[in-house]
C-alpha cells in the first residue's frame, strides 16, 4: 500500500487511460545501428488526459561527424550539435522528464533502441518503461484501403494533425501526439479504456476469454481480493489488486498470456471478490484463503507451514533441519525460513567450521558441543556475527590470494544465505513476541478523500485489523477500536510466526515503511537490529582483510 498512488507499469495492469502519462518521443540520428551511431536530437511530449504537460528538446553531440544525407535529411550539422550537451547529460535528464510515464514512438524499436543502447553505454539505469508504439498501433486501426502506408506524414496528414513532421525530433514528437490520439478515439473506450487496453489493441483475445469476459462485469473498483470459482464453488486461481476491476479486467484481454490463466479460464464460472479497506489487508487475505483452500492455478503460498529452518538443539546437540520453528526459551535457537533445503547443509558447515574450527562439520550433525561452543552458535544465529563473518572473511581472502574467485563467491553465497536467515528470523522473533501492536502511517486514499492515516493492528505477527482515519480526526480513537478487534489472532500465534511467516513479513514490511508511528502497543515492540545482519558488514570485514596478514 504505497501512500502515494504511483503510475503503474504494465505488470501491474489495468491503469486508466485518462489518468496515464505518456511521454511521446522522437529522435534524430547519425545513422541507423543503435550500437555504432549515436543520438543527435531528442524531442517528447508529455500528455496526460489529451492535456500536453510538458515538452522537452535538444541537440546532442554525437562526438562524430553526422553524415551528409543525414545532415540533409534532417537539417541538423556539425555546426549545430557543435557545443551541445553529450549523451551522457541528456539522458539522465531525459529520464527525469519521462518520470513515471510510459514510452510512446513511432516505431518505437527505433528510438527505444537507442535510448536502451546509449543508456547502458553511459551507466545510466534504464527504468524500462511501458512502451507504446503507434506504428504497430496504427496498423491495426488504418487499413491500407483508407491509408496507402503507416509512415508518419502520411498518418499525420490522414488524422488532421496540426503539424507536419519534418524529420525534428520535437516537430516529429508533436505529430505523434496527434496521430497517437487519433488512434485512441478511433479504438474508443471499449478498446482503449486503459493503458493496458491501448497496448495490445493490435492483439486479440482468445475465443474463450471473449466469452467469459461477462464475468467481471460486477467486480468493483476497490481494494480487496479475487476468487476464480468453478461451477462447484471451487477455488481455481486468488488474486489481489488496489483495484478489482482494472485488474480482473485484464484476465480477458490479449495481454494475458500465462499458460496457467488461459488453462484456467475454460473452467471458471464465476468470480467472488473480498472488498478490503487497505491494500495490505487484501495481500493478508489473499495468503490465508491460498494456504486454505490451496487452488491449482496458485503456485505460491500453498503450504506456508512447511517452512524450512537451522535449528541448534538443546544440551550438547549440534544444527540440523528442522520444519518446525519451536520456543527458544529452553537455550535452542533458529534461523530462517530458509530459501532452499539445500542451503541447509553449506548452513550447517559454515557454522560449524567458524565457531568449532575447520573440520569440524565432517564428524556430521551428532558432533557434540559444549557449553562454550553451543552458547558461540547461539549467539552467532540470534546476535551477533561477528565471528562467522570473520571466518568468511579471511577464507574468501585466501581464495582471492590464490586466484580461486569462484571459490570465494561460492562462499560468500553461503554467508549470504546465513545473513538472510538470520535477519528474517530476527524479525519474526520479535514481531512474534508482540501481543499488540497497532501503528499508523500518512495516507492519501480516495475513501478519505485525501490526506489521512491508515492504521493497523498486529497481535503476534498476525494481522489484527486496519482502519482509514481522516487527518482531521484522531487517530487514537480508531487505535482504540482496533485495541478490541482480532483477539482470536493471539490463540493462532507460533514461535517465530511459524505457519504464517509470509503474512508476517508482509507486516513488517509495512512498519518499515516510511512515516510510521507506533500508536498503542501491549508487551514490547524492540524493533530487532537488522543492521547487524546486514551484508555490507561482510564486504567491510573482507576490505579489512586486505592490509591484515594471513596465517
Amino acid at each position: 500500500m504505497p501512500t502515494r498512488r504511483r503510475q503503474l507499469s504494465f505488470e501491474d495492469l489495468g491503469t486508466p487511460l485518462a489518468e496515464a502519462t505518456l511521454v511521446v518521443v522522437d529522435l534524430e540520428t547519425t545513422g541507423t545501428d543503435p550500437r555504432n551511431d549515436a543520438i543527435t536530437e531528442i524531442g517528447a511530449v508529455k500528455v496526460c488526459g489529451g492535456e500536453v504537460l510538458g515538452e522537452f528538446r535538444t541537440f546532442v553531440d554525437p562526438q562524430r561527424p553526422i553524415p551528409a544525407y543525414i545532415a540533409s535529411l534532417t537539417g541538423i550539422t556539425d555546426a549545430a550539435v557543435a557545443g551541445a550537451p553529450r549523451i551522457s547529460a541528456v539522458l539522465p535528464m531525459f529520464l527525469d522528464f519521462l518520470g513515471d510515464g510510459a514510452l510512446v514512438a513511432h516505431n518505437a524499436r527505433f528510438d527505444v533502441g537507442f535510448l536502451r543502447a546509449q543508456a547502458a553505454a553511459t551507466g545510466v539505469g534504464w527504468p524500462n518503461p511501458p512502451v507504446l508504439d503507434t506504428l504497430t498501433l496504427a496498423r491495426a486501426v488504418f487499413r491500407r484501403d483508407e491509408v496507402r502506408d503507416h509512415k508518419l506524414a502520411t498518418l499525420a496528414a490522414h488524422v488532421g494533425a496540426d503539424i507536419s513532421p519534418d524529420h525534428r525530433a520535437l516537430t516529429d514528437a508533436r505529430a505523434t501526439v496527434d496521430v497517437l490520439h487519433a488512434i485512441i478515439g478511433r479504438l474508443g473506450p471499449a478498446a482503449a479504456g486503459t493503458l493496458e487496453d491501448l497496448s495490445s489493441a493490435h492483439r486479440r483475445a482468445s475465443p474463450v476469454q471473449l466469452r467469459k469476459k461477462h464475468l467481471a462485469d460486477s467486480v468493483p473498483a476497490v481494494p480487496g481480493v479475487y476468487e476464480f470459482q468453478d461451477a462447484a464453488g471451487q477455488a481455481l486461481y486468488v488474486g489481489t489488486s488496489g483495484n478489482l476491476r482494472s485488474r480482473v479486467r485484464t484476465y480477458f484481454t490479449a495481454s494475458e498470456t500465462r499458460r496457467k490463466v488461459l488453462d484456467m479460464l475454460p473452467r471458471a464460472e464465476r468470480i467472488q471478490v473480498i472488498e478490503c479497506t487497505t491494500s495490505l489487508e487484501a495481500a493478508v487475505r489473499e495468503l490465508r484463503i491460498i494456504a486454505a483452500k490451496k487452488p491449482p492455478s496458485n503456485r505460491h503460498g500453498l503450504r506456508p507451514e512447511k517452512a524450512l529452518w537451522l535449528r541448534l538443539g538443546t544440551g550438547s546437540e549440534g544444527l540440523r533441519a528442522a520444519r518446525l520453528a519451536r520456543q527458544e526459551s529452553d537455550g535452542s535457537a533458529q534461523i530462517g525460513p530458509l530459501a532452499s533445503r539445500h542451503d541447509v547443509e553449506p548452513l550447517r558447515a559454515l557454522l560449524m567450521d567458524a565457531v568449532l574450527g575447520r573440520g569440524a562439520s565432517l564428524e556430521g550433525g551428532t558432533t557434540r558441543l559444549d557449553g562454550g561452543y553451543r552458547a558461540a552458535l547461539r549467539t552467532a544465529l540470534r546476535e551477533d556475527p561477528r565471528q562467522v563473518l570473520d571466518h568468511v572473511a579471511v577464507r574468501m581472502r585466501r581464495h582471492v590470494d590464490a586466484g580461486r574467485y569462484e571459490d570465494a563467491e561460492k562462499l560468500r553465497q553461503v554467508a549470504l544465505s546465513y545473513l538472510t536467515a538470520a535477519r528474517r528470523a530476527s524479525r519474526l522473533r520479535a514481531i512474534a513476541a508482540v501481543p499488540l501492536l497497532v501503528a499508523a502511517r500518512p495516507s492519501e486514499d480516495p475513501v478519505i478523500s485525501g490526506c489521512g492515516w491508515e492504521l493497523l493492528a498486529v497481535r503476534h505477527g498476525r494481522f489484527a485489523g486496519t482502519a482509514l482515519v481522516p487527518r482531521t480526526a484522531d487517530p487514537l480513537a480508531a487505535a482504540r477500536s482496533l485495541q478490541l478487534t482480532g483477539a482470536g489472532e493471539a490463540e493462532l500465534a507460533a514461535p517465530l510466526c511459524q505457519g504464517y511467516h509470509q503474512e508476517a513479513e508482509l507486516l513488517l514490511t509495512w512498519l518499515d515503511s516510511e512515516g510510521v508511528r507506533t500508536v498503542l502497543t501491549e508487551g514490547s515492540w524492540e524493533i530487532p537490529a537488522r543492521a547487524r545482519f546486514e551484508p555490507e558488514h561482510l564486504t567491510e570485514r573482507f576490505a579489512r582483510t586486505a592490509a591484515a596478514p594471513q596465517q
